[in-house]
């Protein structure tokens, strides 16, 4: 990722705010191979905190040639030697890799949901993940993704993107203050987790409202919990943001995402989007509207159904730099599959993404203003 000082800085932020790794807590730092700087300065401040610590290496030709060569049931399968270094851990780190984009055209059909990127299986469907999790949940070991070293100058290159500025807007978007990010999504929760009406206007010519339902808030502030641990939950790092299903007839009215919509190297400009009882009546796009018919085939019955809403609440982090759901001040607006949020749409797929100089109400009471958060 960065240099000596910027490792140390990050690995600080993880251990003294993030997880809270005390002295003698047992650590396991899994790392990929071009990772390794990082992985050695989680490693020293084991040492220096008498963490009792384990270093692994996965090694991205090996990782895609067990892919390739290896069955469905080898690679739903803990090892048990995994199973035995989870069972013995407190704290659980990894980088987030590989260093190239996964090659998922060479991966036969059968097998790409049986492969493990994300871990967590709030996103993660694999067969791994959910066995993982459950030896996680009954050991109760907290969880962290460095979800920054995605940052490469391979994927940047895949992505269209500077790689310099999006590896330095991830690192400070690990750095930002996650108690002040916690705090203020404790305080949106309050009001989210009710009911209500929600109204959006933009200036781009967003005029939208739907009905909260009561449903179960989903914080990303960058800090573990026992509640997290119990529910084999992982902490992504950049962290940031707030969301929340909603009743998904309610929705009403017109969504124009006046920014670029990023999807991979390509885009989605002037998406407009319109809404009858939660449901896609028509869009259109200026450019790429074709990315969101495929979506929309793609997703299912279901597919076009509102589905969520949330904030972005680090103001470290940029747009356009795949991590806009997190960025302070935009707001994000989602379609299709939400049973992990408490909903009830069971599409196949879920599509999101932001917009910008919102203002958003909450009956009589705004809760945005210009883009601004008032809470």
């Amino acid at each position: 990722m960065h240099g000596i000082a910027e490792n140390s800085s990050l690995v600080k932020k993880v251990f003294d705010t993030s997880l809270h790794v005390k002295p003698k807590d047992r650590v396991w730092i899994q790392s990929w191979d071009y990772t390794l700087d990082l992985a050695k300065a989680f490693a020293s401040e084991c040492s220096l905190l008498a963490c009792p610590c384990l270093l692994s290496v996965r090694y991205e030709d090996v990782w895609l040639r067990s892919i390739l060569q290896g069955s469905k049931k080898q690679l739903g399968s803990i090892t048990p030697q995994e199973e035995s270094a989870l069972e013995e851990t407190d704290f659980y780190v990894f980088t987030m890799g590989p260093k190239n984009p996964v090659p998922w055209g060479s991966i036969p059909k059968e097998k790409r949901g049986e492969v493990s990127v994300w871990l967590d299986t709030r996103y993660d469907k694999s067969l791994y993940a959910r066995r993982w999790a459950r030896v996680a949940k009954a050991h109760k070991v907290r969880m962290l993704a460095i979800e920054a070293t995605l940052a490469t100058p391979e994927r940047a290159k895949a992505q269209g993107l500077n790689y310099e500025e999006w590896r330095d807007v991830m690192f400070w978007g690990c750095m930002a203050d996650h108690k002040a990010i916690a705090k203020r999504a404790r305080n949106l929760a309050s009001l989210l987790s009710g009911r209500g009406n929600i109204s959006i206007s933009t200036p781009a010519g967003t005029q939208l409202s739907f009905d909260l339902d009561r449903r179960p808030v989903s914080i990303s502030d960058g800090i573990s919990s026992e509640e997290m641990a119990q529910n084999g939950r992982i902490v992504f790092l950049p962290a940031g943001a707030i969301e929340v299903s909603v009743d998904e007839e309610s929705a009403h009215g017109r969504t124009v995402f006046g920014a670029p919509v990023r999807l991979g190297n390509e885009k989605i400009e002037n998406l407009a989007i319109d809404l009858n009882d939660g449901r896609i009546k028509r869009h259109s796009a200026t450019r790429g509207s074709d990315l969101f018919d495929r979506y929309l085939r793609k997703g299912g019955k279901e597919a076009g159904r509102f589905a969520f809403f949330g904030f972005g609440l680090n103001p470290n982090l940029r747009r356009g730099f795949m991590q806009d759901d997190k960025v302070m001040g935009g707001l994000t607006l989602g379609f299709g599959s939400n049973t992990s949020m408490g909903g009830k749409n069971s599409a196949n797929d879920q599509w999101w993404a932001s917009i910008t100089r919102a203002t958003v109400r909450l009956d009589s009471g705004s809760i945005m203003v210009g883009g601004k958060l008032l809470i």
